[in-house]
């Protein structure tokens, strides 16, 4: 009988000690990869979980696709590199710096035309960048445009996980 205890106790240490181990391997190795969840209600202003867009902007007569305009504001190395594949009309890259202005003004009429479409605008970079409230603060500032006009929070690595981009 004494056995079967000593023998139980060890393998209930045995297996403390193997979940510690992996406990451990997660937080060094996979924790720091993983993005925490998006919780809409703890962002900024401006800006959107990529869950609560689909959720508000779902196109009832297409359910795979979303009303929504993407601006892409990563620099142009990235953009080249790989970007959304949607029509002209769906996607513009505009990006802070000397061909900002250049590049609003080609999108400019499309963007006003927007909210009476129903539609959108979401602008992203990069998970780390600030070019997307930048560029999203300079779309506020024409005045031209009155769609709602959103900063996507975790940027291009969110549209990645979500299926809508491929490298």
């Amino acid at each position: 009988m004494r056995d079967t205890f000593a023998q139980m106790i060890r393998f209930g240490l045995g297996i403390l000690v193997l979940a510690g181990l992996l406990y451990g391997l997660d937080m060094l190795y996979f924790a720091p990869r993983r993005l925490p969840p998006c919780v809409q209600n703890q962002l900024p202003p401006g800006h959107i979980c990529l869950e609560t867009l689909f959720s508000l902007q779902k196109d009832p007569r297409n359910p795979k696709h979303y009303k929504v305009v993407w601006v892409d504001a990563r620099s142009e190395s990235d953009f080249e590199l790989n970007h959304l594949m949607f029509p002209d009309d769906r996607m513009f890259p505009i990006r802070p710096g000397v061909a900002m202005q250049q590049l609003l003004d080609a999108a400019i009429e499309r963007l006003m035309s927007a909210h009476a479409r129903g539609e959108c605008i979401v602008v992203f970079c990069t998970e780390s960048c600030n070019s997307s409230d930048q560029v999203a603060q300079e779309l506020r500032d024409t005045g031209l445009i009155r769609a709602p006009i959103y900063v996507l929070e975790g940027g291009w690595p969110a549209l990645k996980r979500a299926g809508i981009a491929e490298e």
